[in-house]
């Protein structure tokens, strides 16, 4: 093949013309961003060759990481950025929807920063694991629905689960929801058959290797739920006749949170640009939660960057809380005045679970896993971090009406409260119980309303009774008012009297007959 000889002039001719062309179009696209608001981030590609001085960034295609797409305007380091432009970063952004390719990238230092889950960060924090380096840092969002169960028409609320089989994937957010859902019902990991023979006793679980799995096995028709991930648990409800989203994190919406990942020696040594970065996304989180102009911004760059349509980033967004400042305040425990779920909460109970299912071996604690001196130290000056940061108010109940006394439940959870003969006084014993027992129940699924029906044996005049059993119902969702800050509203209060006091045929006259019924129900 013949080479083209061209002449140096011609060279430098066209180095300029380019040159000319790169900054006009510079210009150009950078006008429609200069009110202020927002920023055309159009020119991302043209910095690719700046990543060596870029914070590496994993992710996958989910939309809460659509706050950084805001930022960045792209996958690329970008020079017209707002995170640049603001506080002179350069973001190279990886999407490794791979799990296990994605964590090999940054134990090698491939990538700076990834996320996790903070319910699933005890499997990597296990004895002998390489990934004992890393430090659970940020708290960016929580999964207000992006999760689900979704069910066929012979699975009506929890308890019908067991004997049944459930799609989900073993050791990670899926898993968490379906095993905090069971809880509700009083089931625990024990109840749980992982064998390829169904028993009829256990809830039946078909491990696959994630919530996209899940949805296609469920729609093959080869379990009875499914563990799935939005959009595809509308997309089954909408397919399938009789299948419908049994739980949510819409309802447990304090149990799935994103966070953010990076070896402690990382954190140290780039603390500053850290805390930049910290700075700039919960700006970006509080556009994500309030503006839609911002949202449709992001979800431009994210449709290109992910390969996704604008539509599916939109609507992801809905089904998920960007977190504030203070809301990671409050998840780390540095507001003594919070009274809502921790960190330490999330990760120590799914520590426990886990290692009791052998899928970790004597994980970190929480103090030695996460690192909050970042969000310690932003605290410390608010002021520098823009857009209300103020934490997110627990959800308001209006007052119950009487049908909600009679709705269908979505699980019971029954305790034996032992409240003194003809009393509705709680002692020390039995706030013990109720601490132990249902209020990390309450915590997570916040979304839900909470009924409580008391009951009393079957001796002495009936109409007594009743009034008796709603007193000590009442006088359950009075102590977790108080003790706990839950909204008075939020409770459905039922005195079922005498009326359960037969059980397995046994008429009852003492007081292991006096249960309190702990039902979730859904608005």
């Amino acid at each position: 093949m013949a080479k083209t000889i061209v002449k140096p002039w011609v060279k430098v001719f066209g180095v300029i013309v380019a040159v000319a062309a790169i900054v006009f179009g510079l210009y150009s696209l950078g006008q429609s961003g200069k009110d202020g608001s927002y920023f055309n981030f159009k020119v991302g590609d043209l910095f690719s060759d700046d990543s060596d001085d870029a914070i590496v960034i994993g992710t996958n295609t989910y939309a809460g990481f659509l706050p950084f797409m805001y930022l960045n305007g792209g996958l690329e380091p970008n020079e017209d950025s707002y995170i640049y432009q603001n506080y002179g970063l350069k973001l190279k952004i990886v999407v490794q929807d791979d799990f296990q390719a994605g964590r090999a990238a940054f134990k090698n230092g491939d990538i700076d920063i990834i996320y996790c889950t903070a319910d699933a960060f005890p499997v990597e924090m296990s004895e002998g694991s390489d990934m004992n380096d890393a430090r659970f840092f940020n708290i960016s969002n929580w999964s207000r629905g992006a999760d689900a169960i979704v069910v066929n028409k012979n699975v009506h609320t929890v308890s019908d689960l067991v004997g049944k089989v459930v799609a989900c994937s073993e050791g990670t957010a899926s898993h968490t929801l379906l095993l905090n859902t069971l809880e509700t019902n009083g089931l625990s990991w024990s109840d749980v058959n992982t064998d390829s023979n169904i028993k009829r006793d256990k809830v039946n679980l078909k491990i696959v290797s994630s919530g996209l799995d899940a949805a296609a096995i469920f729609k093959a028709g080869q379990c009875d739920a499914a563990v799935v991930f939005s959009p595809d648990d509308q997309d089954i409800v909408n397919s399938i006749s009789g299948s419908k989203v049994l739980v949510s994190t819409k309802q447990a919406s304090n149990i799935i949170c994103d966070g953010l990942i990076a070896k402690a020696s990382y954190l140290e040594k780039n603390a500053d640009d850290v805390q930049k970065l910290l700075a700039a996304l919960f700006e970006a989180n509080v556009l994500m939660n309030t503006d839609a102009k911002a949202v449709a911004t992001a979800a431009k760059y994210f449709a290109k960057a992910y390969g996704t349509d604008e539509e599916f980033a939109i609507e992801g967004s809905k089904n998920i809380y960007y977190t504030t400042l203070a809301d990671a305040g409050n998840f780390f425990g540095l507001n003594s005045s919070y009274t809502g779920i921790k960190g330490d909460e999330l990760y120590s109970k799914m520590s426990r679970t886990y290692e009791a299912l052998n899928l970790c071996k004597r994980p970190l604690s929480w103090r030695k896993a996460s690192d909050p001196a970042i969000i310690e130290a932003l605290l410390e000056n608010p002021s520098e971090v823009k857009g209300n940061q103020n934490a997110e108010k627990p959800k308001a109940f209006t007052a119950p009406t009487r049908e909600m006394e009679t709705v269908a439940s979505m699980s019971s959870k029954q305790l034996t409260i032992e409240f003194p003969v003809n009393g509705d006084i709680l002692d020390n014993d039995a706030k013990a119980l109720i601490d132990r027992e249902f209020v990390s129940i309450a915590k997570e699924f916040s979304g839900a309303r909470i009924r409580i029906e008391g009951n009393t044996d079957n001796t002495g005049n009936a109409a007594y009774n009743v009034a008796l059993s709603k007193r000590r119902a009442q006088a359950v969702a009075n102590y977790l008012v108080k003790e706990y800050g839950f909204d008075p509203n939020r409770f459905i209060i039922v005195g079922n009297g005498p009326e359960r006091a037969i059980r397995d045929g046994v008429v009852g006259s003492n007081q292991n007959y006096r249960t309190t019924d702990f039902q979730l129900v859904n608005e």
